[in-house]
């Protein structure tokens, strides 16, 4: 994979669902401002898997691939790019890290979505899966490669923003209120997920997205403003 999207974001997420919990409602926020969308997945998501249990990996892996793409039909993301490693087994690997920064430099985007790595309270079997935690680290030190000129083969690449979303200390919201509907039919695609979705619909309506009295409906992140001081 090698192509520059100008004016661009990358969202970076563990498993296919996990932008579509945490973040759509700013991308596509984001997305009418002009910028393009790319999503990197980094695990197939297949463990996860909650429809026929008798049927085989391959076959999970390609329903939950195809219920992600069917997201980036509807939110308008052009390019989806799948890693394809092992859900729940995801390790913090130098291959990883690698891919991660290729990836960086050769979008170039100006803004990247992540998990925070600051996040360490293992108060949350969901939001502190393993996968979700190397996934944060990878993408927070891919970040700093790729803008080093030795690290890595490649003209070095300095994003200016991280969103974090998952975070306990946030120090953004965006309000959605006007876009939780459409936030809902996207993480509706992901059927295998969700056999009584009226139960994450109500999660996502009345917790995740109610972190803030400013607004019905927000997005919670810990923005990082990267700056090069030298």
């Amino acid at each position: 994979m090698e192509f520059f999207v100008s004016k661009s974001i990358i969202g970076f997420a563990a498993h296919p669902d996990d932008l579509e919990f945490t973040c759509t409602g700013t991308l596509f926020k984001l997305k009418k401002q002009g910028y393009e969308i790319i999503y990197v997945i980094v695990t197939n998501g297949e463990n996860g898997f909650k429809g026929d249990l008798n049927i085989s990996r391959k076959e999970r892996v390609q329903i939950r691939t195809q219920e992600q793409l069917e997201v980036a039909g509807k939110l308008g993301v052009k390019n989806v790019v799948f890693l394809n490693y092992s859900d729940g087994f995801l390790l913090y690997t130098e291959e990883l890290r690698r891919r991660l920064v290729k990836i960086i430099k050769d979008i170039q985007p100006e803004i990247i979505f992540s998990f925070d790595p600051a996040n360490r309270k293992y108060d949350n079997l969901n939001l502190f899966h393993k996968d979700h935690r190397v996934v944060s680290e990878a993408v927070f030190d891919a970040c700093f490669a790729a803008k080093n000129l030795h690290m890595y083969p490649g003209d070095a690449h300095q994003i200016k923003k991280i969103y974090f979303f998952g975070s306990h200390e946030p120090n953004y919201f965006e309000d959605i209120t006007n876009l939780i509907d459409f936030k809902l039919d996207l993480l509706a695609c992901h059927k295998s997920q969700f056999p009584d979705f009226s139960k994450i619909a109500d999660f996502v309506k009345n917790t995740i997205s109610r972190e803030t009295d400013r607004y019905e409906y927000s997005e919670a992140f810990r923005i990082l403003e990267v700056k090069q001081i030298s």
